[in-house]
């Protein structure tokens, strides 16, 4: 008898033991498969944060110049401005055709809604793309073309150059910011091209240093750089370049040698609407899950196997 009874608590501990093992491996594998949700979770609250949004530009908006000094260097042919100006000292007469207003000096709202708008662009997450000096035309994001850029927000530690006779293509409709953390350079016949409905309204340049957009061989009637340049420290544009966009160097000085600026006509498809950052962070964090939520499956089919 006595054998009998220990027998049956033998094989009950078994069990017990077995019926343990089973649940200390179904909770490793909801402890994997939470671990798993709560990256998701972080994922798209990333993506989220990450979003660029248009910074408004307010009375700015309808200046294709802002400057302190504005420096007409040309004498033929002239210079055309599709936009109003204004600056403290510079030229009114030919060769500078200047289809806006000039005002003289700049009204003091349009620095406060420069100054508002480069702190909007330089207070929003980016796609960090090095702590030196990064060439542009040679960037690659996520699975695109060197030079081939989605919409976002993107900042380096130094300059951005584009190198001469190279192009940079912003691809698709969105918000583009960038900050360089040095200096903004663009070789001679370099061009920054929109594709897919990027709209020249929806680009912004804000470096920590000077711009400088490098000269063309020709006048043409395309633009040879897109966007809204955002430059206390100053705006260089080369001979023959042709800017869609703006040049905004409130308390500084724009340079300008025979080039047309145009205050972009597009309408902005997104206004100050957030839109879904570079795709290069979420592709790898995509993996990461991917990778996390096979392990998970596997430990919870071997805890349900057994």
């Amino acid at each position: 008898m006595n054998a009998r009874i220990k027998s049956t608590i033998r094989t009950r501990r078994i069990a017990s033991s077995g019926t343990e093992g089973l649940r200390s491996r179904q909770s490793d594998a909801r402890l994997l498969a939470c671990g798993a949700f709560v990256l998701f979770v972080c994922i798209v609250l990333s993506d989220v944060a990450s979003a660029a949004t248009a910074p408004a530009l307010g009375t700015a908006g309808t200046y294709g110049v802002v400057s302190s000094t504005f420096t007409n260097s040309n004498t033929s042919p002239q210079t055309l401005i599709n936009g109003d100006v204004c600056f403290a000292t510079g030229p009114t007469t030919p060769p500078l055709s200047i289809s806006g207003a000039t005002r003289t000096p700049c009204p003091a709202q349009v620095g406060l809604d420069q100054g508002a708008a480069t702190a909007s662009a330089n207070g929003q997450p980016c796609t960090f793309l090095g702590a030196g000096a990064i060439t542009l035309d040679s960037v690659v994001i996520g699975g695109n073309p060197p030079g081939t850029i989605p919409p976002g927000c993107y900042t380096s530690g130094g300059a951005m150059l584009i190198t001469a006779t190279t192009n940079v293509t912003l691809n698709g409709a969105g918000v583009y910011i960038f900050r360089p953390g040095g200096a903004l350079t663009t070789g001679a016949n370099s061009n920054v091209l929109l594709t897919s409905g990027a709209c020249a309204s929806d680009v912004f340049w804000v470096p920590a240093g000077a711009a400088t957009l490098g000269a063309n061989n020709a006048l043409s009637p395309t633009p040879t750089f897109s966007g809204n340049i955002l430059a206390a420290a100053g705006i260089t544009i080369g001979h023959f370049a042709n800017l869609t966009g703006r040049a905004l160097a409130f308390g500084g000085t724009v340079t300008t040698d025979a080039v047309t600026i145009s205050v972009p006509g597009c309408s902005s498809v997104v206004g100050n609407a957030t839109v879904n950052p570079a795709p290069a962070i979420s592709v790898w964090m995509m993996g990461l899950l991917a990778a996390f939520l096979a392990i998970a499956g596997f430990a919870a089919f071997r805890g349900l196997s057994r």
